[in-house]
């Protein structure tokens, strides 16, 4: 029997307003025990909705993952070092994706690495400390007939540098993540901080500064291979499309994304629009 019409529409508005415990969670990035002694050092309290499960108030929650983001924008900063890279980077580079993936493996990336920096210049970020690189990530603007084949599984550094665009105004770029790694030498929380300090830098910083020049970036696809990448994703907001094989492929809608690390660049490029 069809649910009336009433139990529905109040559905929807705790859904516009509140997160299930175990969103609240994944959204927070903490495990079940950690998220706990949050919510009770902060006095939130849950509201049970639904036969008794505990809800969140979305405004809750997302105040606390904005003081979480601030913290690791800023709190650790003295040593951090985080840059657009170049050419002469891309050893380095190789090295960490050899701790990551393996020797083998990341020397056959080299190629590629290089043919896409020359590509285009601004595709690839750095997050160094004390001078070593701690975390990267490749932000590559392809085509639009390249997409039904990285949306089915073909791996990022396999199409041709004729398929990468420029982040140039006058039209809305769709990008891929190809690796966003970090260094294996730092103990796993660390090595969460570096990824959300390098996603932090790359939306506040590079975002903002492609936004003022009319660089519209409309959505952004990534491959999640591990679980600590597809948790990432998910915390950033991004939705999986599909399971091809082992990839894990996630989305993400710029225009619909209510990310804080997307606010000043949405606002930023909504004023360049109407100036130009």
């Amino acid at each position: 029997m069809p649910r009336p019409k009433k139990d529905l529409q109040l559905d929807e508005e705790i859904a516009k307003r509140y997160y299930p415990a175990k969103i609240a969670q994944q959204r927070l990035g903490m495990d079940r025990d950690k998220f706990n002694y949050t919510m009770r050092i902060k006095g939130i309290k849950s509201v049970p909705f639904l036969g008794g499960y505990g809800y969140y108030k979305k405004t809750d929650i997302d105040q606390i993952a904005a003081e979480i983001d601030a913290f690791l924008l800023f709190g650790e900063s003295s040593d951090l070092q985080y840059r657009t890279a170049i050419l002469d980077d891309v050893n380095a580079e190789i090295e960490l994706a050899a701790l990551n993936f393996g020797t083998k493996r990341a020397e056959a990336t080299r190629e590629h690495r290089t043919r896409f920096i020359q590509a285009n210049p601004q595709i690839t970020h750095h997050l160094y400390s004390r001078g070593e690189l701690v975390a990267s990530i490749n932000l590559v603007p392809l085509t639009y007939s390249a997409f039904p084949e990285f949306r089915t599984g073909k791996r990022g550094w396999l199409f041709d540098v004729s398929e990468i665009e420029q982040f140039d105004q006058g039209h809305r770029l769709e990008c891929v993540i190809i690796d966003c790694m970090t260094t294996t030498k730092a103990p796993k929380d660390r090595r969460f901080r570096f990824a959300s300090l390098l996603l932090g830098n790359l939306a506040r910083v590079t975002f903002a500064d492609w936004a003022h020049q009319g660089v519209d970036i409309m959505s952004i696809d990534a491959c999640g291979g591990t679980e600590d990448g597809r948790r990432i994703l998910k915390r950033a907001g991004f939705e999986l499309l599909g399971i091809y094989g082992e990839r894990d492929i996630y989305h993400l809608d710029i225009d619909k994304s209510d990310l804080p690390l997307l606010k000043d660049y949405k606002a930023a490029l909504a004023t360049w629009k109407n100036q130009h």
